[in-house]
């Protein structure tokens, strides 16, 4: 194969801690900026925008990569291949929107896609992660449950940011990441642990 597994989960763990290292960096060494009040996207239309949406395209292609891993696992039935193709969506739609913001915020005049790209990316990934959790019984329980959960945060927490403070809209987006971060790197660390 192309691409094996193991250098999939290899690169999906690295991925997701170089873009939790760029965020955290920018978010807390910058002018003006915080974790707080700050979200991903304010930064991926700031100042060094090239290096969140580098940390974002990283993320996303091994969110989209993470779906190729499912769809090759997983059983030939559709809530698998849902699950899959919600997450090979999800990866160019996170491109979309990191690439766009630049474009927004130097020409605001233009459609207004964000919201709308944000609601299908927390619907296509909180969906995808739901399927996993109901359609893989024989998974281990730990699986099962932080899956659900993960699912639950992501999508909770993604849609609180539209009705919370501007003085902690940047949390409330961080958890969600962060939700989705550690499922990823707990996804693909136990698929490299089964393999040792």
């Amino acid at each position: 194969m192309l691409l094996k597994s193991r250098y999939i989960h290899y690169y999906v763990i690295a991925s997701c801690l170089v873009a939790v290292a760029i965020d955290l960096t920018m978010a807390t060494m910058m002018n003006r900026q915080s974790l707080l009040t700050s979200t991903i996207s304010d930064l991926a239309a700031g100042d060094f925008d090239i290096a969140q949406d580098i940390g974002l395209i990283l993320v996303a292609l091994g969110i989209a990569l993470t779906g190729l891993v499912v769809w090759r696992t997983g059983d030939d039935g559709w809530p698998t291949i849902t699950s899959a193709s919600l997450l090979g969506l999800a990866g160019p739609l996170i491109v979309l929107i990191s690439l766009y913001e630049a474009y927004s915020k130097s020409s605001p005049a233009g459609p207004l896609l964000h919201y709308w790209v944000v609601g299908a990316i927390g619907l296509a990934i909180s969906a995808a992660m739901a399927l996993l959790s109901w359609t893989r019984s024989e998974a281990h329980w730990v699986f099962r449950w932080g899956t659900a959960l993960a699912a639950i945060m992501f999508l909770a927490a993604g849609a609180a940011t539209f009705g919370v403070s501007n003085e902690i809209i940047g949390l409330v987006e961080r958890s969600a990441a962060v939700a989705l971060v550690l499922w990823l790197i707990g996804f693909h660390a136990a698929r490299l642990a089964s393999k040792v």
